[in-house]
């Protein structure tokens, strides 16, 4: 099944979400949703058929994980589903506390002023940009003049080209 079609159906977002912290059996999911058990069962057959989940029979019941191979997927196209945050900041706003008021946000000091170090839990190098644009100040640096669109992207390392240096 289509990754926006599964991940696009609120109960089945609400399902990953709760599994993603811990493995939960199916009335235990269901309860925690407000949703029957039967409609936990099949949002949950929905998920395993596309490989998002795996289901383990534990005695009567069905307790639920996350397919750990499938994690990463999930995380990327979490982006996609989530509701962007609106803000009300003054002109002249420093960008450093725009994004204090985000919680799971998490800074550290560098000789060039504060860097996103942490969003959501996940740890790395961070830049932020501001609508399309990737500014040339630090995010304690840069004050917001006018209504923005702020992206957060992770730094991935990725090999763009290997060169070998052999020492004559």
């Amino acid at each position: 099944m289509d990754i926006f079609k599964t991940l696009g159906n609120e109960n089945r977002a609400k399902m990953l979400k709760a599994l993603m912290k811990k493995s939960l059996h199916i009335t235990a999911l269901a309860r925690e949703l407000g949703i029957s058990a039967p409609v936990a069962l099949r949002h949950a057959r929905i998920l395993e058929a596309a490989g998002f989940i795996e289901r383990q029979k534990v005695g009567s019941s069905h307790v639920l994980k996350i397919n750990e191979s499938a994690a990463p997927r999930i995380r990327k196209a979490w982006v996609l589903f989530e509701k962007p945050f609106t803000l009300q900041v003054k002109k002249g706003t420093p960008m450093i506390e725009v994004l204090k008021k985000v919680s799971g946000i998490k800074f550290e000091n560098s000789k060039k002023g504060a860097v996103i170090s942490e969003v959501d839990g996940k740890k790395g190098y961070y830049l932020y940009e501001v609508d399309g644009r990737l500014p040339s100040e630090s995010v304690s640096e840069f004050f917001v003049s006018k209504n923005s669109t702020v992206e957060l992207k992770l730094l991935q390392p990725v090999i763009g080209k290997k060169i070998i240096v052999k020492v004559i």
